[in-house]
């Protein structure tokens, strides 16, 4: 009996002092928070094994999550993945669709900075316009018209200079066969005569005014049915037209031609747009065209180009947020107390079973400890 009470003894004590001896481990990798010294010599174990390492254990947290947990191609990936695009695209067009709500104008969209369109609209615009085309004339001023218009439009003068001579000769012809041309010969033809009336006198012994205008009439008529004339006024036509696309841009409008035109170019352009009555229409009647195509086609595009971007600069943006960095800064912030709730929270269960095994492991000692003391 003795026996046996010796070895129940030796276990309990054992498994004591294995269980107090994990729990009081537990508890020294928090506690102390801080140093304690006698006799300015710092106590062992003091602080704790958190709050002495405290900034290792951040560092190395920071650096476990930068590299192996929210790692650059983990982000590529998800940024490729279908959920991620389909929520950008979701967003994207709930977005589109609140611009067609019958509240919103460009008014609205500025009013979170606190600009008044109305206000500042046109002396912005006319602002904008004026460097614009000053910075456009300096540019241009030296080339030749052929090169500074567009090619669309120089094929568009192109065409339409083609067809000038047979619209001249047409309109001339219209005009000498009218009544408004027949009575300006006649007041040239009697102007011309009264300055030269000795002319006059021999020549209206054979003809009336009437007779040589209507015969000046006839002959012009003629003339300008004459294939050759047409040849002559189509090539001076195409002559002065290449001459004039050969120009540099300051020979066709001088600078103080440009300086004293631009206001008034200025002036009508911003009247053509009417600022005042646009801002406050709503985008739904003001640009409907343009809410169709972004609802249609437009969302995917932004959706891409939102997810191109963001894979294009990802490097640059995780180099900038620097997130072991992010990670170290936010669990320094953290108090002791709250760390040392969070680990218990997190590793309650287990620690539980390390104090536990404590008390087993101690008790097997202590047992084996009782039968070596009875034997021995």
């Amino acid at each position: 009996m003795k026996i046996l009470l010796v070895v129940i003894f030796m276990t309990i004590i054992g498994a004591v002092i294995g269980g107090v001896t994990n729990m009081i481990a537990v508890k020294m990798l928090f506690h102390p928070f801080k140093p304690y010294y006698i006799f300015g010599k710092r106590v062992p174990f003091t602080p704790g094994l958190v709050p002495k390492r405290r900034a290792e254990i951040a560092t190395k947290i920071g650096q476990v999550v930068e590299e192996h947990l929210l790692t650059e191609a983990l982000i590529r990936e998800k940024l490729a993945s279908h959920e991620v695009h389909t929520s950008i695209y979701h967003t994207v067009q709930h977005q589109i669709d609140a611009l067609k709500g019958d509240h919103v104008t460009l008014q609205t969209l500025v009013e979170p900075f606190d600009i008044d369109l109305a206000k500042r609209g046109a002396p912005w615009l006319s602002g904008f316009l004026d460097e614009r085309l000053e910075q456009k004339y300096n540019e241009v001023q030296t080339e030749k018209v052929a090169k500074v218009l567009p090619q669309a439009l120089i094929e568009a003068m192109d065409k339409k200079v083609s067809d000038v001579d047979s619209l001249l000769l047409e309109r001339a012809k219209v005009y000498i066969a009218s009544d408004k041309g027949y009575q300006d010969m006649y007041e040239m033809i009697e102007s011309f005569f009264t300055e030269k009336s000795r002319i006059f006198s021999a020549l209206q012994m054979f003809m009336t005014k009437d007779a040589i205008v209507e015969r000046i009439q006839v002959e012009l008529l003629r003339l300008a049915d004459h294939p050759k004339a047409q040849r002559i006024l189509k090539a001076q036509i195409e002559a002065e037209y290449e001459r004039f696309k050969s120009l540099p841009i300051n020979e066709v409008m001088s600078a103080e031609q440009f300086a004293k035109s631009k206001p008034q170019f200025v002036e009508g352009l911003v009247r053509q747009v009417d600022i005042q009555k646009h801002v406050h229409q709503p985008l739904n009647r003001l640009v409907p065209q343009l809410l169709d195509y972004l609802s249609n086609e437009g969302a995917t595009k932004i959706t891409n180009t939102i997810i191109d971007l963001l894979a294009q600069r990802l490097s640059l943006i995780l180099k900038k947020i620097n997130i072991a960095n992010l990670v170290k800064e936010q669990i320094d912030r953290f108090d002791l107390d709250y760390i040392e709730r969070l680990i218990f929270e997190i590793a309650n269960k287990e620690l539980k079973l390390i104090m536990l095994l404590g008390f087993i492991l101690g008790g097997i000692i202590g047992f084996f400890q009782g039968l070596i003391a009875i034997f021995v």
